[in-house]
């Protein structure tokens, strides 16, 4: 799958979600029921808090979450000159050194200035020689035909899908923001949308649970794939907004849960069922097996193992 599906979230500052605790965190994003979370890992050119990055991605990761990876591309220093290289060369460097699932371009203001198409296509061009296979998204502007300025064409021609920023500030009508959005950017290119909606305050506005609920279904009812949210270190402090997140349920086929060692590289998998709960969200499968082994109902285990599968002998039972 070349973009994110299911329910996701943006993370930001890893010092600040979860009280910098990369266990509670991923522990937290778990019982949210969040498929995969998408983690700043370069700003301009430079690698984002990189001392913080392995925990929190081998925790996720070990808890079968994927992990994408966001950078802030600005394509050109503040006097105009290029560093959209060296912004791919941080990019390349990130993808191989985390094995983050894919990428997710997060481009605005500074890309509106003259000579942004030049500087997109070299760090497209620069993306696609080296990683050709790598998912991009592009996520900017819920509106595209607000800001003509920004060379949609040029990312968009390197990208496989939109991630807006459905932002619905200072109102409270995330569908029709969303509808808006959807329309503008297919019109674009027609690719998959994984929107982001609001669950942050600016101001004195702020999001009502009624907004994050309407966010969640308008994007199933648009056939959309995915949703995310910006962001984990806003949500989590808010009880109602991540409670009402937690509440919103995607159908997303589970992966086998991967096995990683201290860098973080996959070295197996275990193939356990887990389960969507409506009110505890995704069950791992230890809390299950306690009680399905005792009554002999375990589930069919699969390793796999540099290379090897193990079939062991297990019994697996429906009950109706």
């Amino acid at each position: 799958m070349n973009y994110p599906t299911g329910k996701g979230i943006f993370g930001w500052k890893l010092d600040y979600m979860a009280g910098g605790d990369p266990v509670v965190m991923a522990e937290k994003a778990v019982a949210a029921g969040f498929a995969w979370v998408a983690i700043k890992v370069q700003g301009w050119a430079s690698v984002y808090q990189p001392s913080l990055l392995a925990p929190a991605i081998r925790e996720l990761k070990t808890r079968g979450i994927k992990v994408w990876g966001w950078g802030y591309l600005v394509g050109a220093n503040s006097a105009g000159v290029s560093i959209a290289a060296a912004e791919a060369a941080t990019t390349i460097k990130v993808m191989r050194d985390y094995l983050l699932e894919g990428f997710l371009i997060d481009a605005e203001a500074e890309y509106k200035r003259p000579g942004a198409s030049a500087w997109a296509k070299t760090y497209i061009t620069a993306i696609r020689a080296a990683m050709p296979e790598v998912p991009l998204g592009l996520c900017s502007y819920r509106f595209p035909n607000v800001h003509p300025e920004l060379p949609w064409s040029t990312f968009l021609a390197g990208c496989d899908f939109h991630c807006p920023q459905v932002y619905w500030e200072g109102a409270h009508n995330p569908c029709v923001q969303l509808t808006t959005s959807v329309t503008q950017l297919k019109a674009l290119k027609d690719l998959p949308i994984i929107p982001a909606g609001s669950a942050y305050a600016r101001g004195d506005w702020a999001p009502a649970v009624a907004d994050l609920d309407a966010f969640d279904a308008c994007a199933k009812d648009l056939q959309l794939p995915g949703v995310t949210w910006w962001s984990f270190q806003h949500a989590e402090k808010v009880p109602e907004w991540w409670s009402a997140i937690s509440a919103h349920t995607w159908e997303v086929p589970l992966p086998p849960l991967p096995q990683v060692d201290a860098a973080g590289k996959q070295v197996g998998a275990e193939a356990l069922v887990r389960w969507q709960h409506p009110e505890r969200g995704l069950v791992p499968p230890g809390a299950m097996l306690a009680v399905t082994d005792a009554t002999e109902d375990a589930n069919e285990r699969v390793w796999y193992q540099a290379g090897t599968v193990w079939l062991p002998a297990a019994s697996v039972a429906v009950v109706e």
